[in-house]
């Protein structure tokens, strides 16, 4: 199959031949129809803590056709079903498997896209496992069925938060994962939702997902909280941190209000710091999100499917494999583009 390989950092991703991926007993094999360009992938790409093996194919965001289905599995998915997947294959026995979370599988959880144990969505074909897995509806679309990732990992956010219809919140960062925050946090019924961003093309894309009021992500702390205070005539219950970068969540102690609640969803892989006193005097909350559970999947899946969410707007481009690797490299520095899909069978 053809697939976009990692080398080494500093090097675009490489365009190869490679081996189909094997089924086994208990998986699936996928026909990629789509699969979403994560920051994490960029990020990894370049080295550091994330830097995955040389041959590593990266991609985690990804929807098809199932084409194969291992010998053991029983189930009402069938060959020809269209399906998204986590990007796990665990044990699906554990008890972290069995209450729909396999990032915390204790037996033998492998990411997809991550290694070269299980390749990922950069490919024409993918492998996934069964207890991960769900069917995509006839109401939902290519479009909409790879965008379920990076929704289900905003929707995880909101969730683990303390988060309830009516509070004020204050998003830091438009990216992809703070897009899909706000639009979780207007579905739940926020009643003012703030957004900090430092790009002007993310910012215009804040407002059509449902912010409320968008300011420039450079604004110092404290002159952000009182524009805050007077725009809203209150402080944020929570913020959500979805930038992923060193000093952002010093930044949101100090713009914190006391008792409020910070939850931290970007991936951050450098050192940081920050002052715990600020924290202490305030008696604040500071949560870290990962990831996603199954339901979060299959919540966001109904919900697209009823009509309720519409994260069309999300897309901003897509792709094939002769573009992907000058694509993938111009990503790093870009910020005018939200989500770029690969679309490795066009």
């Amino acid at each position: 199959m053809k697939a976009a390989v990692f080398k080494e950092p500093g090097k675009p991703l490489s365009i190869e031949n490679v081996k189909d991926p094997m089924c086994g007993e208990n998986e699936m094999i996928l026909k990629v129809e789509q699969c979403g360009i994560c920051g994490t992938d960029l990020h990894a790409s370049d080295g550091g803590s994330m830097e995955p093996e040389t041959g590593t194919i990266f991609g985690h965001e990804f929807s098809g056709e199932i084409v194969e289905i291992g010998k053991n599995i029983k189930s009402s998915l069938k060959i020809g079903d269209p399906a998204v997947s986590l990007p796990f294959i665990s044990c699906g026995q554990c008890q972290h498997c069995m209450n729909g979370n396999p990032f915390f599988c204790s037996t033998n959880m492998q990411s997809t896209g991550m290694g070269p144990e299980v390749q990922g969505g950069y490919a024409e074909y993918v492998r996934i496992g069964l207890p991960e897995s769900i069917k995509i509806p006839k109401g939902v679309s290519w479009d909409f069925a790879t965008l379920v990732e990076p929704l289900a990992v905003g929707l995880h956010g909101v969730r683990i938060s303390k988060f309830k219809q009516g509070h004020r919140a204050l998003v830091i960062g438009a990216g992809p994962i703070g897009l899909a925050t706000i639009q979780w946090l207007r579905f739940f019924g926020a009643r003012h939702i703030v957004v900090a961003e430092i790009s002007e093309e993310r910012k215009a894309m804040a407002e059509k997902m449902g912010a409320s009021l968008v300011i420039d992500g450079k604004t110092p702390a404290e002159e952000l909280a009182n524009i805050y205070q007077e725009e809203t005539g209150g402080s944020p219950d929570i913020i959500f941190e979805c930038a992923g970068i060193p000093t952002v969540i010093q930044n949101c102690l100090e713009i914190a209000a006391p008792f409020s609640e910070i939850v931290v969803i970007g991936v951050c892989d450098k050192p940081d710091t920050f002052m715990p006193f600020l924290g202490i005097i305030k008696e604040l909350t500071l949560k870290f999100a990962i990831a996603y559970v199954k339901d979060d999947f299959q919540f966001t899946i109904d919900m697209m499917e009823q009509g309720r969410i519409n994260p069309a707007q999300m897309i901003s481009q897509q792709i094939g494999f002769d573009s992907l690797p000058t694509t993938f490299e111009s990503l790093k520095t870009s910020k005018d583009q939200c989500k770029v899909m690969i679309c490795p069978n066009h």
